[in-house]
C-alpha cells in the first residue's frame, strides 16, 4: 500500500510540475502598481450566495468525518499539491470536500444516498453545482473501501484534465 501511495504521488508531483510550467521560485507575486502593501483587490467569488447559518454545521461535519472521509482525507487529499476545502460551503449546500483551482466538488454517498429521496436531491444539488461551474465527482462508501486506488486515480485524471481546460 505504502509504494503504491508513493507512486501516486510521484505521479501528482509530475503531472503538477507539467502543467504549471514553473518551479516554486517563480511564483514571487510581482510589485503592486500602487506600491508596497497595496495589493486590496477584492474579488467576486462565486460563492456570493455564502450561506453563514450553515457554519456550525460545516464545522460539525468537519469533527465527525465517516471513516470513509477519514481515509480520503488523510491518505490521499490532505497531501495533493493543490488546495482541498472539507465540507466547504457552496450556495445552500455543503460540499464534502472542495478544489477551488479546477472547481471540482467531490462527494461521497453512503447507503442513504441510494434512496429514491437522496437521489432527487443529490440530482439538485448536481445541477447547483454545475450551474456554478463546478464538476462533481461521486463516489460510494464501497469505492472508498474496496477501491480506494481507483478512486485516488480517478481524481487525479479529473484534476488534470480540469488544470488543461479551465
Amino acid at each position: 500500500v505504502r509504494s503504491m501511495i508513493i507512486s501516486i504521488f510521484r505521479r501528482i508531483h509530475t503531472i503538477v510540475t507539467s502543467l504549471r510550467g514553473y518551479t516554486s521560485s517563480d511564483c514571487a507575486r510581482p510589485p503592486s502598481p500602487q506600491g508596497e502593501g497595496s495589493w486590496n483587490i477584492k474579488r467576486k467569488s462565486m460563492n456570493d450566495q455564502y450561506n453563514a447559518k450553515l457554519q456550525p454545521n460545516t464545522q460539525k461535519l468537519r469533527k465527525d468525518m465517516t471513516k470513509e472521509e477519514r481515509h480520503l482525507w488523510y491518505d490521499f487529499l490532505k497531501k495533493l499539491p493543490v488546495t482541498v476545502h472539507r465540507q466547504k460551503i457552496l450556495g445552500k449546500y455543503i460540499a464534502d470536500f472542495y478544489i477551488a483551482s479546477v472547481k471540482i466538488v467531490i462527494e461521497l454517498d453512503g447507503s442513504q444516498h441510494f434512496e429514491d429521496a437522496h437521489i432527487q436531491k443529490d440530482a439538485l444539488r448536481d445541477d447547483y453545482f454545475n450551474q456554478i461551474g463546478c464538476e462533481v465527482l461521486r463516489y460510494s462508501n464501497a469505492d472508498i473501501n474496496l477501491r480506494f486506488s481507483s478512486v485516488c486515480e480517478d481524481i487525479l485524471n479529473r484534476i488534470s484534465f480540469r488544470q488543461k481546460t479551465l
